[in-house]
């Protein structure tokens, strides 16, 4: 005699229990996931600021310059580099807190871009402005390209910063910066001790401290 298996199918409110707890697990894990995502995206942010904060170290000893000039020409002051800036968006800052100092538009003289000085060695874009290359093994001199590729922008799709003028000086702290999660300058752009102001949670590498 062949016996008769009943087939059972899932019913509506087995699938909707299925779905509320399922909802229920991911909605618990959700701020634990949010806080991985945002400590590996400052990770990844904090890790690039090294870079960068190395890299110009390294050209400054090569050329064995104290600043960085637009013209390439060693103690030009005239023409003397102020901010380096990666690719990216330009983050908004906040007013009475943040400067906006830092959202000055890339034009080649004062404000440039960081591959044209650790990368192209063309600063403003022209060959004509590039740092001399070293004629010995032991001469100073540009020795990059310093980076295999111009910067990505940080994990918020904004630029990486740099306030380079204070590079040498007495007064102000010289950071690699981004304007962080929240994507917002929160920062001044001029800071003698940077790293006792609160800052929300912009991030930055003090490169030289005055």
């Amino acid at each position: 005699m062949r016996r008769a298996f009943a087939q059972h199918g899932v019913t509506l409110i087995e699938v909707s229990i299925l779905m509320l707890v399922t909802l229920s697990i991911v909605g618990a894990l959700a701020p634990t996931l949010s806080s991985i995502v945002r400590h590996a995206e400052t990770v990844a942010a904090t890790t690039a600021m090294s870079n960068i904060d190395t890299v110009i170290n390294t050209v400054l000893g090569d050329m064995n310059y104290q600043y960085l000039t637009s013209t390439g020409v060693k103690n030009d002051a005239a023409n003397r580099t102020n901010l380096l800036v990666g690719d990216g968006d330009i983050p908004p800052a906040v007013s009475g807190t943040g400067s906006a100092t830092w959202q000055g538009a890339v034009q080649g003289t004062t404000i440039d871009f960081l591959e044209r000085y650790l990368v192209t060695n063309n600063p403003g874009g022209s060959g004509a402005n590039a740092y001399p290359v070293p004629a010995t093994e032991n001469g100073a001199g540009w020795r990059g390209a310093y980076l295999d590729n111009p910067l990505d922008p940080d994990p918020w799709g904004n630029r990486y910063m740099v306030n380079v003028e204070y590079l040498g000086a007495s007064n102000n702290d010289v950071v690699v910066y981004s304007a962080g999660p929240d994507e917002e300058i929160d920062s001044l752009y001029t800071a003698l001790n940077f790293n006792t102001l609160t800052v929300d949670d912009d991030l930055f590498i003090i490169q030289e401290a005055n």
